[in-house]
């Protein structure tokens, strides 16, 4: 080949793979910046090679600006990275929360060393994201969202129909709303619903029963704690509740179970919207909307110093009343035969529905336990019944046992004599049993509420219906 023809050659072939590599520098290009991840690469000098358009937003910073530039000059804030370059100590998704005058950061971040063949660090490569977007697909994994919408709440009764309307105006409000009533009535049914028929619905929905939460964690695990700040915790620390249902619903049941301290905190962290994490005190913003929820009667405890006043206010801004089952019965069919077909699915049994003996027991019946015991029992008759039509031998013992109304008016010898008194008023009686069992109880309410037979919000509301004032006082023996 002529000489003229081979440089000719050469000269194609070095222009081919100088555009090759222009083409491959362009994807390359291209994936990066397109990657939601913020990236950030600096030379051992600490100037920037390349910021992608995720990093640039996260951190405030124009791109094609800072190429070239020394990452420290244009930040308002000390570069985490930089001891890097001394020590070749990478590390992989750290929490990095960051306050400057100029900037509120809260980032998972990793940082990697780039090293040459004699071992000294040429340059960082540095990748982070918010941890907003961290949550939202954390969320997805672990079960912190909101399953049910205001058309699983069963029954069209006034009173859960007058509920249903309040909780549906609340949803397209962003006010906190409080939500009362006894155990198993649906309250956190209820909780799901609003966050789902609201502006928050995409964001996460976090539950939490005060109750169930042991008594020294209790801050901890709602507010999070900072590294090293008590034993036996993360020595990253650890984020709270709060925190993760930022931008969403945080859902706190039996709030009246809180200690007053917390009750404090919690307060704080309504107004001020930040929290402050165990043993830190830096405020981290939060945008969360608070359901909270009871079965006592948290404006009777207000006045005992058992509840923060200023703490009900604040998550009573929007309260709502659900009714006991007792007071819909006519519920007790639409609920009995949803949760038939529930179960009988979920266990293929063919189980059709109630006899109607069975049937008016349950209307008989005052559940107690409400929804929650009412969808107890029909899954265990499910699981047992070879019926069907759930037969009233089928029912738990607790409803065979209710005696049929006027079943011995007509026996003789089931007469019952009454002693010759002056005849009192039910409301007289019913006051004078409350008083003696509460003098009993040592004005123990929980335990005087269980021997009566009643639920705590109930004894409430009969001692203020009957003007007793709650005492401290000796239980009796």
């Amino acid at each position: 080949m002529k000489p003229v023809a081979l440089l000719w050659q050469i000269a194609l072939e070095t222009a081919a793979l100088v555009d090759a590599q222009a083409h491959q520098l362009r994807e390359q290009q291209a994936i990066v910046d397109h990657i939601t991840d913020g990236l950030l690469v600096v030379d051992r000098d600490g100037v920037v090679k390349h910021l992608n358009a995720a990093a640039g937003r996260i951190l405030s910073l124009v791109p094609a600006e800072s190429v070239g530039r020394k990452f420290s000059e244009m930040l308002d804030f000390e570069p985490i990275i930089a001891p890097i370059l001394a020590s070749g100590v990478g590390y992989q998704d750290r929490e990095l929360i960051i306050d400057s005058p100029r900037r509120h950061l809260h980032l998972i971040d990793t940082a990697v060393p780039i090293e040459d063949r004699h071992g000294r660090v040429i340059s960082i490569v540095n990748s982070f994201r918010e941890i907003q977007r961290v949550r939202k697909v954390a969320d997805k994994f672990n079960g912190s969202h909101a399953r049910y919408t205001f058309a699983d709440l069963i029954g069209q009764s006034e009173a859960l129909l007058r509920a249903v309307d309040a909780a549906k105006k609340a949803a397209r409000g962003f006010a906190n709303v409080m939500l009362l009533g006894e155990s198993g009535v649906g309250k956190e049914v209820f909780a799901q619903a609003i966050h789902n028929a609201s502006e928050r619905a995409d964001g996460p929905f976090v539950a939490i029963n005060c109750a169930a939460l042991p008594r020294d964690l209790i801050e901890s695990e709602l507010f999070g704690y900072a590294p090293g700040s008590f034993t036996g915790a993360r020595k990253e620390g650890r984020p709270g509740k709060f925190e993760a249902a930022s931008g969403g619903t945080i859902f706190l049941d039996e709030i009246s179970e809180l200690p007053i301290d917390v009750q404090a905190k919690l307060l704080r962290v309504l107004q001020e919207r930040e929290v402050v994490r165990v043993g830190d005190s830096r405020g981290i913003p939060i945008d969360v909307r608070l359901i909270s929820a009871s079965n006592r009667d948290l404006r009777a405890m207000s006045r005992l110093r058992e509840f923060r006043e200023d703490l009900y206010y604040r998550c009573n801004v929007i309260g709502i009343n659900l009714p006991a089952l007792r007071e819909r019965p006519s519920d007790i069919p639409l609920l009995t035969n949803y949760f038939i077909a529930k179960y009988a699915g979920l266990l293929s049994r063919n189980v059709f529905g109630f006899s109607p003996e069975a049937l008016e027991r349950l209307h008989r019946y005052n559940w107690p336990g409400n929804v929650r015991e009412l969808e107890n029992a029909i899954e265990r008759i499910v699981n047992l019944t070879e019926h069907p039509l759930v037969q009233l031998s089928d029912l738990p013992d607790e409803l065979q046992d209710l005696v049929a109304p006027m079943a011995h008016a007509a026996d003789p010898q089931n007469t019952i004599s009454v002693p010759a008194v002056a005849p009192r008023s039910l409301h007289e009686v019913e006051r004078e049993a409350i008083v003696a069992m509460l003098q009993h109880c040592g004005f123990n309410v929980t335990a005087t509420a269980r021997r009566l037979g009643i639920s705590k919000p109930t004894l409430y509301a009969k001692v203020r219906e009957h003007g007793i004032t709650l005492e401290r006082g000796p239980r009796a023996e």
